[in-house]
């Protein structure tokens, strides 16, 4: 059996490991608003715009759009002074039908990567 300042220490190293891995999993860029939305159904959009909730490697993020049946869409990626978004510009109108964004974000302050996509539909 484990004295008591033993299992205090292991009670502490326990709890520091803890909070050091939830801090970690928070430190990914998650995605928090996104234009088009998602599930949407919208006029041809102008402008893709993603919004993450921490600052983000530009160098090392994207966007990528594909139509219905994944045939890729066209796209100029845009810079962009807002270190926590992605921009891009069809460089067509889209045509009516579902589409889908796909987007990989890089942090800058853990350089972990995520990935994510959503559908929004063009009237």
């Amino acid at each position: 059996m484990l004295t008591s300042t033993r299992a205090a220490a292991a009670r502490a190293t326990l709890c520091a490991a803890l909070l050091l891995a939830a801090a970690q999993v928070q430190a990914h860029a998650k995605l928090i608003g996104a234009e088009p939305a998602a599930n949407s159904s919208v006029a041809a959009p102008k402008i893709i715009q993603l919004k993450f909730d921490e600052d983000i490697a530009k160098k090392f993020s994207s966007v990528r759009l594909t139509h219905t049946g994944g045939s890729p869409v066209a796209i100029t990626s845009m810079v962009t002074k807002d270190a926590k978004s992605l921009t891009a510009l069809p460089t067509a109108a889209l045509a009516p039908g579902l589409y889908t964004v796909s987007w990989t974000a890089v942090a800058t302050d853990d350089g972990h990567k995520t990935m994510g996509s959503y559908s929004f539909a063009v009237k």
